[in-house]
């Protein structure tokens, strides 16, 4: 996660260039998902299979609060904005996305921005620990990857993929300050796999994902009674409306004000 910052930090402090803004958005977007109790069951796919059954819940939610940093290339071309960023979110487990920005500059005054905006969501991914797969057998396999550890760990993941359309505005008091809030609608797709993490024969950390469709594998909602589709049930919602108030801080123009 460090790497991660770090590699958003770095451009606008290192090339320092002019039009680089660096972003930091508190916000809030949808996320739902039902109150369930869920139990798994996975027989992996080795010789001699291991074996684990477990329950995990998931907490009833609308929504949640995100924190997010970026880069944006303010004047491109003189009248459109294009940028990257990255969300993170912690709720009952943990959250990150990955955007594109592009969008529309209109500029009434030098104090003032607005325009409609386009993030498109390269990569959603969210992740909530199940359990440990225990090793008495050499190895666990899962889809031609081999685990060699004592344990190896479970986690329920959602992977999503979307659009988000918006709206912005943004105040420059000077060069180096911007202050700006966005409203807009989120738009996405998901799929629900089971992660698998350990090391491999080296002690190098490796990790799998399985579909729980798959036959060696048993994905039931106990609570509530009477789920048929515990797939579709357990999937997270990211669709709906979503707002965020930011500071835009140009690294050059700070340097130059100095």
């Amino acid at each position: 996660m460090k790497n991660a910052i770090l590699l958003f930090l770095l451009p606008s402090v290192i090339y320092s260039q002019a039009s680089i803004i660096t972003t930091f958005e508190y916000g809030n977007k949808p996320l739902e998902t039902n109150a369930l109790e869920i139990e798994l069951t996975y027989e992996d796919e080795s010789p001699v299979p291991d074996f684990i059954t477990d329950t995990f819940n998931l907490k009833a939610s609308n929504s949640v609060n995100y924190l997010s940093i970026g880069l944006i290339q303010d004047n491109f071309k003189e009248k459109f904005l294009m940028g990257i960023k990255a969300d993170l979110f912690l709720k009952d487990f943990f959250g990150f996305n990955l955007d594109l920005i592009g969008g529309l500059l209109i500029k009434p005054s030098d104090q003032f921005q607005f325009g409609p905006r386009l993030d498109v969501t390269l990569l959603g991914f969210s992740n909530k620990k199940i359990g440990n797969l225990n090793n008495n057998t050499g190895y666990i396999e899962v889809n031609n990857t081999k685990f060699y550890s004592n344990q190896v760990k479970l986690s329920f993941q959602n992977v999503w993929f979307g659009l988000k359309p918006s709206f912005f505005a943004a105040f420059v008091p000077n060069k180096a300050f911007s202050i700006f809030g966005h409203i807009g609608y989120s738009i996405n797709a998901s799929i629900v796999n089971i992660g698998f993490s350990g090391d491999d024969v080296n002690g190098d950390q490796t990790s799998a994902v399985e579909n729980i469709d798959v036959d060696n594998l048993t994905f039931n909602v106990i609570t509530p009674d009477n789920i048929e589709n515990a797939k579709k049930e357990s999937k997270i919602g990211f669709n709906g409306w979503y707002y965020s108030l930011g500071l835009g801080i140009n690294f050059n123009q700070l340097n130059k004000n100095k």
